[in-house]
């Protein structure tokens, strides 16, 4: 009997030092109307989503310590506009990218050829660029933060063409000397019109610095100008038209593909990124708050139990053998 009164005392005892590991903290994330996130706060129940009409309510919210973070697009996070009205704030990490913006040029046909050709020559300026990080002074004139763009993203297989005589690369070089993009004012820092109707923005300024890359390895004297053609419709009629060598305005590549494009290599990428205030937890990552779920009081009560059946086998076996 006393043998059995020790097991049950050491079960007791191992049962009663399990350690007692906290949940993960509880936070209250904003979101907004603009930017849907719910599809990835939805498997993680220590998150609760506040949404708001608007990003400014959310941003508001947020500096003022209502909301502990605030989920939203790359594009509105690092806007230097929207840092002003509410400074403070800043970026953690991104969680999901959604977009990559590449530039666009038509199709090769018999009669319109050497556009893969330009692409090719394009795509060669902006590896230069991001090989380079000659990008970063462009990024930090018109956003705030770091880049998402880095090597990983960009192809290494992108070589410099040798134009075809009669081509469009070919006839830029030799005798137009002019590079000229589709834009239109979207009212962001990737472009927008100043008072003089010259357009400013990220790109630009990135397609500027691509135009003096092709220039260089050409050797030749070229230009970058951008053609205003008032928006992203208009933008491609006037590509397919002739009106431009190029399109560029925050398009993906796929949606290029839809509209009978051809992109080229990833200049700018836009996700989903975490926001925080001086009033929000201290986190050395976004994986302090969307890392893997886990379970430690589960496993470690598994693994004391094991223990304890163990034990008082051994105990009752020993018992028996001294009777």
């Amino acid at each position: 009997m006393r043998p059995i009164i020790a097991c049950l005392c050491l079960a007791s005892l191992l049962l009663s030092t399990v350690p007692v590991v906290s949940a993960s903290s509880e936070y209250t994330v904003a979101s907004s109307e603009e930017t849907p996130v719910s599809h990835l706060l939805g498997s993680h129940s220590h998150i609760t989503e506040q949404n708001y009409l608007d990003y400014n309510m959310a941003m508001r919210d947020l500096m003022v310590g209502n909301v502990d973070f605030f989920l939203t697009s790359q594009i509105i996070a690092s806007s230097p506009e929207n840092s002003e009205n509410t400074p403070g704030l800043e970026i953690i990490g991104m969680i999901e990218i959604t977009e990559y913006y590449v530039p666009a040029v038509r199709p090769d046909t018999q009669q319109d050829f050497g556009n893969a050709e330009l692409l090719e020559a394009i795509n060669s300026a902006l590896k230069e660029i991001f090989s380079s990080n000659s990008d970063s002074d462009v990024y930090m004139t018109w956003f705030m933060g770091e880049p998402e763009m880095d090597m990983s993203l960009v192809s290494q297989t992108h070589q410099w063409p040798t134009p075809t005589e009669g081509g469009l690369l070919y006839q830029m070089i030799h005798d137009e000397q002019e590079l000229v993009a589709c834009m239109y004012d979207q009212e962001s820092p990737m472009s927008w019109l100043d008072a003089s109707a010259v357009m400013r923005g990220f790109e630009a300024d990135i397609f500027e610095m691509a135009t003096t890359r092709i220039s260089s390895h050409y050797s030749a004297e070229m230009s970058f100008r951008a053609w205003d053609s008032g928006g992203e419709f208009e933008a491609v009629q006037d590509l397919k038209r002739g009106d431009c060598d190029f399109l560029v305005g925050s398009m993906s590549a796929q949606n290029a593909v839809s509209k009978g494009l051809r992109g080229g290599q990833a200049y700018y990428v836009d996700g989903i990124v975490l926001m925080a205030s001086e009033y929000s937890p201290e986190l050395d990552d976004v994986n302090d708050i969307f890392g893997e779920d886990t379970n430690p009081i589960v496993d470690d009560f598994d693994r004391r139990w094991i223990l304890i059946s163990l034990l008082a086998i051994f105990i009752i076996y020993q018992s028996l053998r001294r009777d």
